[in-house]
């Protein structure tokens, strides 16, 4: 925060009860809108999630009723849930729509206060604030925006400006809009570029590593939220256990044994919550069963990540059969990597399958080149046929020797024709 900013975080105004009113405070971590419920509630559009249940209906309602979201819980009923899945109650909409309408209005009175007694731009961004941080609360989104964008126009620092457009983000991640993400993430790296300090660039990274993870760009999302779990901060957007667990996912995904083994497997950050985190531990023991070849197990791991991990996120949701193919292809490249041939039935037993599911799932990965091998039917063999790393190795060196050699021949050429205008 800047000295002007500090300074006018403890000036403080009153009402005529002489309670605190109008307070600038910086806007960076209130946790609106409520991930949890967000969360939650998708949840409740899996039928065939074993948490979709009473208890989970009841965890949702209480938060409605205890956030006031009277928009949300409308959406909820009326757009988002399955029908039947959360009954609507007229009454208790109507409670707490009264309730919405008492609280707006007391936002919008203490801002035409500021306004009118003309107290500055920073206390008027701060009801500003306060009243779109309200409306995200509640889960009105587009007041929300409209509102946090006027905030954003009377907001002096870039600090400020980018405190409130990772709040305006949070709106896209609540109701899991990427595009509208990536939007604001583009134009908050343009604040963060100018003049954004280490713990917004630490936030925003983080930011964005659930972006990518939820648009399937596992590579950058592991680069991003393995990073991000030592610096860690981002309380208003998830959990630091949902964290570390895409973190594993988009690393089990995307790094080779090497960063595997550094970057996960011994990660203090994540065995530190090894023991509390259900779908941590999941994910660990399938990384753990294909760094260490324990094959046998790979399969059941793989399913219980499926159901545990995958299926109830609502950012790994989509792409959970496009995760289970690519670790398919992964363990079945690992375990032909040791060998030149390897029969069929001794594969498949490796993996606990029957020869004919392994058959027919190894050629899903062999036409488009996903995996270097054929199989020979007739002797129940897999052959690998491993790409000639020296033949290519040759060629790229020819080739780039051939570019070298055309730079050096336009080099001399233009030296010749510089020795000859001086002759001249």
């Amino acid at each position: 925060m800047s000295e002007t900013d500090t300074k006018s975080a403890s000036r403080v105004d009153k009402d005529d009860s002489g309670a605190d009113e109008t307070r600038y405070v910086d806007p960076s971590v209130n946790k609106v809108p409520n991930y949890e419920i967000s969360e939650k509630a998708f949840i409740l559009t899996q039928p065939n999630s074993p948490n979709n249940n009473v208890e989970l209906r009841d965890s949702v309602l209480n938060i409605i009723k205890e956030e006031e979201m009277a928009p949300y819980y409308k959406y909820l009923c009326e757009q988002y849930l399955p029908r039947g899945t959360l009954d609507f109650d007229a009454n208790l909409y109507k409670e707490l729509l009264q309730k919405n309408e008492l609280r707006i209005q007391e936002l919008q009175k203490k801002l035409a206060k500021v306004e009118e007694n003309d107290e500055g731009e920073l206390e008027q961004a701060q009801c500003w604030i306060n009243l779109g941080e309200y409306y995200a609360q509640i889960g009105d989104r587009e007041n929300a925006q409209k509102t946090l964008e006027k905030a954003m126009s009377r907001a002096i620092s870039t600090g400020a400006k980018i405190d409130i457009m990772l709040t305006i983000t949070r709106l896209g991640f609540f109701f899991n809009d990427q595009s509208y993400v990536k939007e604001k993430l583009e134009q908050i790296n343009v604040m963060i570029e100018k003049g954004g300090d280490w713990e917004r660039r630490n936030r925003f990274k983080t930011y964005k590593g659930v972006h990518c993870l939820a648009v399937r760009n596992f590579k950058e999302a592991a680069k991003l939220l393995v990073d991000s779990l030592a610096t860690f901060t981002s309380i208003e957007l998830t959990s630091y256990e949902s964290i570390a667990t895409y973190a594993s996912v988009a690393g089990l995904f995307t790094f080779e044994r090497t960063e595997l083994k550094s970057k996960i497997i011994d990660s203090p950050e994540l065995l530190s919550l090894l023991t509390t985190t259900s779908a941590l531990q999941s994910i660990s023991s399938l990384t753990i069963s294909l760094y260490t070849s324990d094959y046998s197990s790979f399969f059941p791991y793989l399913l219980e990540s499926y159901d545990n991990v995958l299926l109830p996120c609502k950012y790994l949701n989509e792409h959970s059969d496009y995760f289970v193919r690519g670790m398919r292809r992964k363990v079945y490249a690992q375990l032909l990597d040791s060998y030149k041939t390897l029969s069929l039935r001794s594969m498949a037993g490796a993996f606990g399958v029957s020869v004919e599911f392994l058959d027919n799932d190894l050629c899903k990965f062999i036409p488009n080149k996903q995996l270097n091998c054929v199989i020979d039917r007739v002797n129940g063999i897999v052959e690998t046929n491993r790409p000639d790393n020296k033949n290519a190795q040759y060629h790229l060196l020819v080739k780039q020797g051939d570019g070298l050699l055309t730079k050096i021949q336009k080099y001399g050429a233009a030296v010749r024709l510089t020795g000859s205008d001086r002759l001249a």
